[in-house]
């Protein structure tokens, strides 16, 4: 007697979305004027933006710390009404509930500033009372293999539908140490004792090899510091540098598609002797290299038992790219004199604020932060440093984008000169912005089927089945020809996957044909 034939599988390796959320977040608190800044008569404008520091995962819940980043430009309550910024944070802890999440699963996330105020203190003009509301969004993965029909079983009718998944090629992580030695801002005293010490990193750019992937990034280290001053003010001051490295991916080449992720683990200032500073930053790089896979599916077998699996992953709607280009012409703040020869320009930190969809466009909006060292036009020729916000918005071409969809944009620095033009400096820069539309594909597919019942089992009746090792719902509906479902109704409390040798299960036997 010849046997039938196996039904046709092919195997995916998928990055399974596991559960993803979103929740929103109230910070409340007050932020001081550092010293030496005047006191504040008025508050012009407030740039925010916040980020996340840390995800941790724990049953059926994602922790997420971040910080909100203030950038205040306030006219001083002085005589000469003077304007002047700073920058300031506030720490915030938001927890989003996702069932079935557990700890050593994938966790990437993404926080938006929904609204923000910042008023004078009733009491008290150098402490500002500031009120944000916060979205926060988690999104939880996991890297499973699975097995699914790609063809009817012999004799049987089906349901197919083509889908578009991204296989999973090869995945890598590599725990780097970035080091960089600089000096204290000339405009900022000399460092007595640190703080506090805030790290972030991002990546800026990779090149994919046979097997390896060699990225660059941006990190930028804050420092809140106590000055080696008479009256002992607190003052902060930021740096960003420049790093390479690179990450064994198995598997990866030109034709894959590479995500890098990247986390600051651990962040060490030292400063020995006030001025001289060096940083050493412990970095967490996390590749994965994925091919575009069209297969076509079985969702559903009409004349034997099958066994079903949710197949939710990220889908890639489509990428794009735009360059903006900045030009800002303006005159150092007061008291620092007007620049005679620019020294130095450095980019301090380039960053996405804000994303929105509208029909297939992806509206981006961000900021560049830029440090200039400039000879001053004065008898002495002393160097100053002045920093300069550069605010920006444009839009990328994203056909099937739609409102909902997930954005991923980053935004690169390719071009930065400043000069001078008479008593003003002359800013020029070009960005360019990339962006990644994803939306998470879910579709129930048949993972196995199987011909009629191992066991009899009496047509109509309710019977008592004790799990044995290996069982799940799906063999023991298998072997007793019953309906799944119909075993998963009766026993509500028992996860479909996870039996316990010795559990009673209850197996609600079909009616008899006729």
């Amino acid at each position: 007697m010849a046997g039938s034939a196996a039904p046709a599988t092919e195997r995916l390796r998928v990055n399974q979305v596991v559960n993803e959320g979103t929740q929103q977040v109230v910070v409340r608190g007050k932020v001081g004027v550092p010293d030496p800044k005047p006191d504040v008569a008025k508050i012009i404008s407030t740039d925010k933006t916040a980020s996340i520091k840390k995800i941790e995962l724990v049953p059926d819940k994602a922790i997420v710390e971040g910080v909100l980043n203030l950038q205040i430009v306030y006219v001083a309550f002085e005589p000469a009404q003077s304007v002047h910024h700073m920058h300031q944070q506030l720490p915030f802890t938001a927890m989003v509930e996702l069932p079935g999440v557990m700890p050593g699963m994938d966790a990437t996330g993404k926080v938006t500033v929904e609204d923000v105020s910042v008023a004078s203190g009733a009491k008290d003009p150098r402490q500002l009372e500031v009120a944000a509301v916060l979205s926060v969004f988690v999104k939880v993965t996991e890297m499973q293999e699975i097995e699914v029909l790609v063809e009817c079983p012999p004799g049987t009718t089906c349901d197919k539908e083509t889908i578009k998944v991204a296989h999973v090629v090869g995945s890598g992580t590599k725990q780097v140490i970035v080091s960089e030695e600089f000096t204290v801002p000339a405009e900022k005293p000399p460092v007595e004792k640190v703080l506090a010490v805030d790290a972030t990193a991002e990546i800026t750019g990779k090149k994919v090899l046979k097997n390896k992937v060699i990225v660059d990034g941006v990190a930028t280290v804050q420092v809140l510091y106590v000055a080696a001053e008479p009256d002992q003010p607190v003052h902060q001051f930021h740096h960003s540098f420049n790093f390479s490295d690179f990450i064994e991916v198995p598997g990866a080449d030109e034709s894959t598609d590479v995500r890098v992720d990247v986390q600051v683990e651990s962040a060490e200032v030292e400063v020995p002797d006030g001025e001289s500073v060096r940083a050493d930053l412990v970095l967490k790089l996390t590749a994965m290299a994925t091919r575009p896979k069209r297969l076509t599916v079985v969702t559903k077998v009409h004349d034997m038992a099958a066994e079903t699996a949710l197949l939710k992953i990220d889908h890639v709607v489509g990428e794009g790219s735009a360059q903006v280009v900045l030009r800002e012409a303006f005159e150092p703040p007061d008291p620092k004199p007007v620049a005679e020869k620019i020294v130095e320009t450095t980019v301090q930190q380039v960053k996405v604020t804000e994303t929105n969809i509208i029909d297939g466009k992806v509206i981006v909006r961000g900021f560049l932060d830029v440090s200039l060292v400039y000879v001053g036009k004065t008898p002495d020729q002393a160097v100053h440093a002045v920093e300069r916000r550069l605010t920006w918005r444009t839009f990328v071409e994203v056909p099937g984008a739609k409102e909902g969809m997930t954005v991923d944009a980053r935004a690169v620095v390719e071009f930065l000169r400043a000069d001078t033009e008479g008593p003003k400096i002359i800013l020029e820069a070009v960005i360019k912005v990339i962006v990644r539309v994803v939306e998470t594909l879910q579709r129930e597919v048949v993972v196995a089927a199987a011909p009629g019942p191992a066991v009899p089992c009496p047509p109509g009746e309710t019977i008592t089945h004790v799990v044995m090792p290996g069982e799940s719902f799906w063999s023991i509906a298998q072997k007793y020809g019953a309906n799944l479902h119909d075993i998963i109704k009766a026993n509500p409390g028992k996860h479909p996957h996870h039996l316990m040798p010795g559990d009673k299960i209850l197996v609600p036997c079909p009616p008899a044909k006729g």
